[in-house]
């Protein structure tokens, strides 16, 4: 069985732990500037040319010759 002083032990030492890891990182922002730079922003220049197009399809109409007295018999 555990004892209740030991389970009361151990919960005090980690709320030790959890507030010397709080206070630890307490004074880290007065290191780093959060202060907010300005960027231009442009997007590059491109020359289009016109396009070019692409040569029409000439399509013809294919006509079937009469085959009606043509024949080998």
């Amino acid at each position: 069985m555990v004892r209740l002083e030991e389970i009361t032990r151990m919960v005090e030492k980690d709320l030790d732990d959890f507030y010397q890891d709080r206070d630890r990182f307490k004074g880290l922002k007065l290191f780093i500037d959060f202060s907010q730079d300005d960027y231009e922003h442009k997007a590059p220049e491109m020359k289009m040319n016109a396009p070019k197009f692409k040569k029409k399809l000439k399509a013809s109409t294919f006509f079937k010759k009469n085959n009606k007295d043509r024949g080998l018999f």
